[in-house]
């Protein structure tokens, strides 16, 4: 049996995903040549990116497995939600779908940690589940990558599934829950954390800008709080 991180995440098949546009997205949107905080980075599919791009990545993910992927990074073996290294980024990443928990405690716990991390004045750029996203099992193909959702359940805005993948004569499954959030949930859960939203990167409203209130700056770390979804993306991590 292939590995899998802590959350079931196929170390494999994340070591096989490329990047969908998320690392320029990024580049275009922070000054060159920033030290980024990648948190939830697992087998480095953005990471490697972004440095290629020219930035310095500390890659941060709780998976011995998908850290030894990382090339060209600082690499740090933790859980995002109890994080603190002591020290804070200009820009903080939190990619694929860590704000859709399930579970308001988890949800408040990696933006407690991106707000611990981040410069007065510095970035932190978060990713969503589209809030209109609707379940289906038709497959698709996405960079090489087959993907077909299974056994999916859904209950208002809480959907579970298990997301099949196939590529190069390989399978992984990932069985996945995740909470659909709308734009008045994202705000409430960085008030919580001290953060707020500045503006949305993109169209399609999936990514955002967050920075620290006005109330948090100036501060030696920020109040900590109470942490495959159609085609093109994934049901966990960077």
């Amino acid at each position: 049996m292939s590995a899998t991180a802590p959350d079931g995440s196929p170390v494999g098949l994340y070591a096989t995903l490329a990047a969908l546009g998320e690392p320029e997205l990024i580049h275009g949107a922070v000054p060159a040549g920033s030290r980024i905080l990648d948190l939830g980075c697992g087998a480095g599919r953005i990471t490697h990116e972004l440095i290629a791009l020219g930035h310095s990545v500390t890659a941060v993910d709780n998976s011995a497995e998908m850290l030894s992927h990382v090339r060209g990074a600082e690499t740090v073996l933790a859980d995002i939600e109890t994080l603190d290294l002591g020290r804070t980024f200009p820009v903080v990443v939190l990619a694929s779908n860590f704000l859709n928990a399930p579970e308001q405690g988890e949800l408040d716990a990696v933006l407690g940690a991106c707000a611990r991390h981040v410069d007065d004045g510095g970035q932190v750029l978060l990713e969503r589940m589209p809030p209109e996203w609707e379940p289906s099992t038709r497959t698709s193909t996405t960079g090489g990558v087959e993907m077909t959702l299974h056994d999916v359940v859904r209950d208002g805005a809480l959907v579970s599934a298990v997301m099949e993948y196939r590529a190069n004569g390989e399978r992984w499954t990932h069985a996945f829950r995740a909470k659909l959030i709308p734009d008045d949930e994202v705000d409430a859960a960085l008030e919580r954390a001290g953060l707020e939203r500045s503006r949305w990167l993109g169209e399609r409203r999936t990514w955002l800008e967050a920075r620290l209130s006005r109330g948090c700056e100036g501060r030696s770390g920020a109040p900590a709080a109470s942490r495959p979804w159609g085609a093109g993306a994934s049901p966990g991590r960077g």
